[in-house]
């Protein structure tokens, strides 16, 4: 059975940083699961950094030397129509 850390996550709304939206301390089963949680969307652990939207830290884990990064997930472009 898994159990849930607690995890600091600093929320990038809209892909910058903002003072009022720094680190929180979020109870989650992953770091991905905390990164959703204060963001409110789905996420993703690849990206370029004007789609990064959370950075996660765990609580406690002096191992630990950077926050994972998480990313928007990129919508996808209406391929071009196909001519018959």
């Amino acid at each position: 059975m898994q159990t849930k850390q607690i995890y600091q996550v600093q929320h990038w709304l809209h892909g910058q940083w903002i003072r009022e939206h720094n680190w929180c301390k979020v109870e989650a089963f992953s770091e991905r699961e905390a990164a959703e949680k204060v963001c409110g969307v789905a996420l993703t652990e690849a990206g370029k950094l004007a789609q990064l939207r959370a950075r996660v830290l765990t609580l406690g884990d002096r191992k630990q030397t950077r926050a994972t990064p998480f990313y928007a997930v990129e919508r996808a472009t209406n391929p071009a129509p196909v001519s018959s």
